[in-house]
């Protein structure tokens, strides 16, 4: 009992390691920018190259545990990541810290999947709800924890002094990993490299993944984004192919054979859509629409972090006690509520009442993510679990690159739309246009403005209030699809089975089932030997 907290303590440090990474690292990309003389577009591949890398490496973590164990796993992931840290802490130029940011992205993409696998076997059937609930703690606490240590560490110091932290945690994983988590006994197995596999899953996911992040840059109909979507189409069906014949491949593609593992996969996929897309749109409109300042949004926003860890705590034991499905519906239907609140929000919403609706979405996200992962990996084998939180892993940061993506593309599709309609219903109605333009134009002119100066500023204030106006209904339209999105998404929810076969013994039960199997007397006929 000792040895699982033990463990937990350790393979929950190592989760702090990419959220406080990443968010700390957004925090000094303006620092970056003056530092080594780049412009925004420039600097973005900073994280833009760690994230790719970390994508391509998240699918592979099951094949990896196979060859080298979990353990091994863990622990050269995070001696990577300090590796790397170390050398961005010391990056002389954009390109060296390129090279450095693959290092780290390296190591992180295996880390992730490996402490949820990890903490999902430590623990015993019945606790394994509480398992999953405490592997989304970290990344919760590292977000908090990211943006209070960076935005101080880059003021107070510079922007390389916020690898500081990410190497000070990646080091104390690796000394309490070395004591604290036991060895494995492990079956010899034969190394076989699946290259075409590998090389087809590169093919796939790179030129997808710089589609989705540089689509709306360069243009969803230009050469460039098209070509990176034929070769990922392309690499897609050979990956495909070549997986479903390979003896051993380096991704079990047959998992989605489970209908568990499949509904399972989509719930998450639609649910990180959601979150990332609204977590960007909510960043833009309140600088937009609230004119809140950057540091303003991030004081609205920190409870996001604590309030989301909180709600992990309380959704995987609930998940691993009773029917999973009862809290993974409960946080689609706060999901509901809070788009569907958000697809009605205006100029005059208060403070408060947005922050409690940001909380409750956290709180809903939460309650969505465990009990979806433990009815997911009840139904697989032992050995797939870690095939299974790599292919987690990846779907959810393709869909968080997605949902990003796609919401701003929306947003810009949206808001001309409906200032093309603004336009055209103040042409239909030119009386109450030109008293609203006399209106206004009075207003300036009394404040001591000419008369043609004040046309001007009329003019102008009207065309600013039409376009307001445009983009708060963009931002209606594409919350209130996210509600119905969610609401749509129960239906697979609810559709899986709570568990393959009976239900799992709770802690107390255990116990008391094998010593009654122990103790009943054996069935008729048990003993008797069968007449040839």
């Amino acid at each position: 009992m000792a040895s699982q907290w033990w463990m937990t303590l350790t393979v929950t440090l190592a989760g702090l390691v990419y959220s406080v990474d990443s968010v700390s690292v957004g925090i000094a990309i303006p620092n970056m920018m003056t530092s080594l003389r780049v412009d925004l577009d420039q600097v973005q591949w900073v994280v833009t190259i760690s994230m790719l890398v970390q994508t391509l490496m998240m699918p592979t973590t099951g094949w990896l545990m196979g060859v080298l164990g979990p353990r091994s796993l863990f622990l050269v992931s995070l001696i990577l990541i300090s590796s790397g840290t170390v050398l961005c802490s010391l990056a002389w130029s954009l390109e060296s810290l390129l090279v450095f940011r693959v290092v780290q992205g390296l190591g992180f993409g295996p880390l992730q999947p490996v402490c949820m696998a990890m903490l999902y076997r430590t623990f015993p059937p019945a606790q394994r709800g509480l398992a999953l609930g405490l592997s989304n703690v970290s990344p919760a606490l590292g977000v908090s924890l990211g943006r209070l240590s960076g935005g101080f560490l880059v003021e107070t110091f510079d922007w390389r002094m916020v690898f500081s932290l990410t190497l000070c945690l990646s080091v104390s994983s690796i000394v309490l990993g070395l004591f604290l988590i036991p060895r494995e006994t492990r079956p010899q197995q034969q190394l076989t490299v699946d290259t075409w596999g590998m090389c087809a899953l590169g093919g796939f996911l790179i030129p997808l993944m710089l589609a989705l992040t540089q689509g709306r840059v360069e243009g969803w109909d230009s050469p460039y984004i098209c070509l990176l979507f034929a070769l990922a189409g392309v690499s897609f069906l050979a990956f495909i192919t070549i997986e479903l014949q390979s003896h051993a491949p380096v991704v079990d593609l047959r998992l989605y054979t489970n209908f568990n593992f499949a509904a399972g996969s989509l719930v998450q996929f639609l649910v990180s859509v959601l979150f990332m897309s609204s977590t960007f749109l909510i960043t833009i409109f309140l600088q937009q629409v609230y004119q809140y300042t950057p540091s303003q949004v991030g004081v609205l926003t920190f409870h996001e972090g604590w309030i989301f860890g909180v709600g992990a705590l309380l959704a995987g034991p609930l998940a691993g006690r009773t029917d999973p499905r009862l809290p993974l519906v409960g946080g689609l239907v706060g999901f509901a509520i809070v788009y569907f609140w958000l697809g009605g929000i205006s100029a005059v919403a208060t403070s408060t009442r947005i922050v409690g609706m940001l909380c409750l979405r956290s709180f809903s996200y939460a309650w969505v993510n465990a009990p979806n992962m433990l009815m997911t990996l009840r139904t697989l084998p032992e050995d797939k679990v870690g095939m299974a939180t790599g292919l987690f892993s990846m779907a959810r940061s393709i869909s968080g690159t997605l949902g990003v993506a796609l919401s701003a593309t929306l947003l810009e599709h949206q808001r001309a739309t409906h200032a093309i309609e603004l336009a055209q219903q103040q042409g239909g109605l030119e009386l109450p246009s030109q008293w609203t333009m006399a209106s206004l134009q009075q207003t300036f002119a009394s404040l001591g403005e000419g008369t043609s100066v004040a046309h001007v500023q009329a003019t102008a204030y009207f065309h600013d209030m039409m376009v307001a106006e445009a983009t708060i209904t963009a931002y209606q339209d594409i919350f209130l699809l996210s509600g119905y999105i969610a609401l749509l998404n129960i239906l697979p929810g609810l559709l899986r089975k709570r568990r393959a076969g009976v239900r799992e013994p709770s802690a107390e039960e255990a116990p008391m089932r094998a010593e009654k199997r122990s103790i009943s007397p054996p069935a008729a006929g048990a003993g008797k030997t069968p007449r040839a």
